[in-house]
């Protein structure tokens, strides 16, 4: 067995940090501690969101986000955000990455109806001072329901760092 090269043992601490920032947000969306959002995003970070089915809209910064986020749950008495997979794609960058997350929601409204809704997010992440933070996030629907679900094209993948899109 050979041994781990320093730039081996730096990417496997950056994957886990980078790990640790996507579950950082589903912990403050969960928790609805939009004011933390402020260590997890660049000041000028934008949140692109395709829901598929009206026109894609913009949000900047932490606070926009989480007012955003914020009006969106209000109507939901319950409200789960579960990250499903997590891909950390790397080029020759050390301080950037992309990240694809598959995620899920769990909810029910007020009056006690469940829903779920799956998408992508396709992040930009970057090396700062203080650790990880996102610098973009682009957000597409894959699918929504309340018992079944009304599934949508898949998601355009953006490309591997160093590989060509697909």
């Amino acid at each position: 067995m050979s041994p781990v090269e320093p730039a081996e043992l730096r990417a496997a601490v950056d994957d886990i940090a980078i790990r640790a920032l996507i579950a950082a947000y589903a912990d403050v969306v969960n928790r609805r501690g939009w004011d933390e959002l402020d260590d997890l995003f660049l000041p000028d970070a934008p949140l692109r969101l395709d829901l598929r089915d009206r026109a894609p809209v913009e949000y900047v910064g932490p606070a926009a986000v989480g007012a955003f986020i914020d009006g969106a749950i209000e109507r939901f008495a319950f409200f789960e955000f579960v990250a499903l997979n997590v891909r950390v794609l790397r080029d020759n960058d050390p301080d950037r990455a992309r990240v694809r997350t598959y995620m899920c929601e769990l909810r029910q409204d007020h009056a006690g109806a469940p829903s779920r809704a799956f998408g992508l997010y396709q992040d930009d992440v970057v090396r700062t001072a203080t650790g990880w933070r996102f610098a973009g996030r682009d957000y597409q629907s894959m699918g929504r329901g309340e018992h079944g679900l009304d599934l949508m094209p898949l998601p355009e993948i953006r490309g591997n760092v160093g590989r060509t899109a697909r």
